[in-house]
């Protein structure tokens, strides 16, 4: 079976070397690596062309910036594989990342694959645990991976609650082998930023069975320039549209609980988020939205229902008046703070 791995690229020359390799050594080597070049102004692109010249495997796509939603499609446009990796081009993979994926996805019959990862430093050196992979007597032709648990499978309506139960692990687009026939009509939604919050329920609803290993097999790259400072207007405008958009489709397609769910999340990421947006003077027009579309959520009933511990009064601030909410919160992190203090302190007298 042949594996598509799509590789988005712009301005990742001091990373890009590494993430090939991590590719190129892969025990499972029927691979497709579809290099997409976004009109990078560096040398990532030259890159590219060179490694092409050396692995018969390699593609590359040169085009004009487009950004990382666009990057993907056109390496799904050009895609010929039965199966879908996306690996981002700072990032790097176990060199078993892609056998193990496909093992247990065949294995259990599921239309995509999930592992954990590892967020690793810019000069952090990573040891590559080895695993045996073999195959055991029993049902049928069961494949073993010694020293990987066999992984969590998942059905029907439990597929798309793990939007809830393993959410970070389930948005991201990178750490999944996918069959490619759940890509057939999908793209992801060029010009937008958290690409993955857009299109990562309809990926949820076309999968009858999924598999989620937990072990590390992909690595995330914490580069320094790309620590989180001020929040960006355009970033916080797109996370809102995408989960707008998602309980509109969970809504459609009948997934009622995690419409609940996403409501509660709808409010948790506007007092996010709120606060810091205040100061921005083109947030106004979304911050007037905020407020009536929280208000409207708080009142519905399966949302009264779904509140756990102070929720309901904590939002209830929010609904009077948002700093009002913003006052009791640091309060009572003040609070709390004074009594782990206090926790701390009686705890080493009582050691003495």
């Amino acid at each position: 079976m042949m594996v598509s791995v799509i590789v988005p690229i712009y301005k990742v020359e001091a990373y890009l070397k590494k993430c090939i390799k991590s590719i190129q050594n892969q025990t499972y080597s029927n691979l497709e690596i579809i290099l997409v070049d976004d009109g990078s102004p560096d040398g990532c692109g030259a890159i590219c062309d060179r490694y092409a010249k050396e692995d018969t495997r390699i593609r590359v796509i040169h085009k004009e910036n487009g950004g990382l939603s666009d990057a993907r499609n056109k390496g799904l446009d050009i895609a010929t594989g039965e199966y879908i990796l996306f690996v981002d081009s700072d990032d790097y993979i176990h060199p078993q990342m892609v056998e193990i994926l496909l093992q247990h996805l065949e294995v259990v019959d599921a239309d995509m694959a999930v592992c954990g990862f590892k967020t690793v430093e810019e000069n952090e050196e990573v040891i590559f645990d080895c695993f045996d992979i073999c195959e055991t007597a029993g049902r049928e032709k069961k494949t073993e991976v010694v020293g990987i648990d066999a992984g969590e499978v998942f059905e029907g309506q439990a597929v798309m609650n793990n939007l809830q139960y393993k959410n970070l692990l389930t948005v991201v687009a990178w750490n999944k082998l996918y069959k490619a026939e759940l890509f057939a009509e999908l793209r992801y939604p060029k010009g937008r930023v958290q690409e993955d919050e857009f299109l990562v329920h309809h990926i949820l609803h076309l999968c009858r069975r999924t598999v989620y290993i937990p072990t590390e097999l992909y690595y995330y790259l914490q580069r320094t320039s790309s620590i989180m400072g001020e929040v960006k207007y355009s970033v916080v405008r797109d996370g809102w549209l995408a989960y707008g958009e998602r309980l509109a489709f969970l809504q459609e397609k009948g997934y009622m609980a995690m419409g609940v769910f996403t409501k509660l999340h709808m409010l948790h990421y506007i007092c996010s988020f709120y606060s810091e947006l205040s100061e921005k003077p083109e947030a106004e027009e979304l911050l007037n939205e905020w407020r009536i579309v929280f208000a409207e959520l708080y009142e519905e009933e399966c949302v009264q229902e779904a509140f756990v511990n102070k929720q309901r009064q904590m939002y209830k601030y929010f609904v009077i008046k948002p700093q009002l909410y913003y006052n009791k919160k640091i309060r009572l992190e003040k609070r709390e703070a004074c009594v782990q203090k206090i926790k701390q302190t009686l705890k080493r007298f009582l050691l003495h």
